[in-house]
């Protein structure tokens, strides 16, 4: 019988997410799709891979899978670049799926946030 897969340690995982990073930085959509979904099937509430992976997505003209990726999260959660990255992940999902209303709605909450200074960095 074979063992139970073991869970990645914060450094390795750190580590995937570096090379992860680097597949982005180097268009290598297809990588970083694959590695980013690994990490986010591993750990669902690792809100770096899950945001990476939607970055991926969007990058390979995937606005479901980006919009599918993205549920679930939503502005004052503990995103990675703060809400204003969430917001404007949403906006090109909404454009990419045709979705204009939603992509406007996006963008206001966003300079909404800007103005008032709520975004976090």
């Amino acid at each position: 019988m074979a063992n139970a897969p073991q869970a990645l340690s914060k450094r390795q995982k750190r580590a995937l997410r570096v090379l992860g990073f680097l597949f982005l930085r180097m268009g290598q959509y297809v990588r970083a799709r694959r590695l980013f979904a690994a990490l986010a099937a591993l750990d669902h509430g690792d809100l770096h891979a899950r945001c990476a992976l939607a970055y991926a997505c969007i990058q390979l003209g995937d606005g479901e899978a980006a919009l599918h990726t993205l549920t679930g999260l939503a502005p004052g959660d503990p995103v990675p670049g703060g809400d204003a990255m969430l917001h404007l992940l949403l906006a090109r999902v909404h454009t990419l799926i045709g979705d204009a209303q939603a992509a406007r709605e996006s963008i206001a909450a966003f300079w909404k946030d800007h103005k008032s200074g709520g975004l976090t960095s």
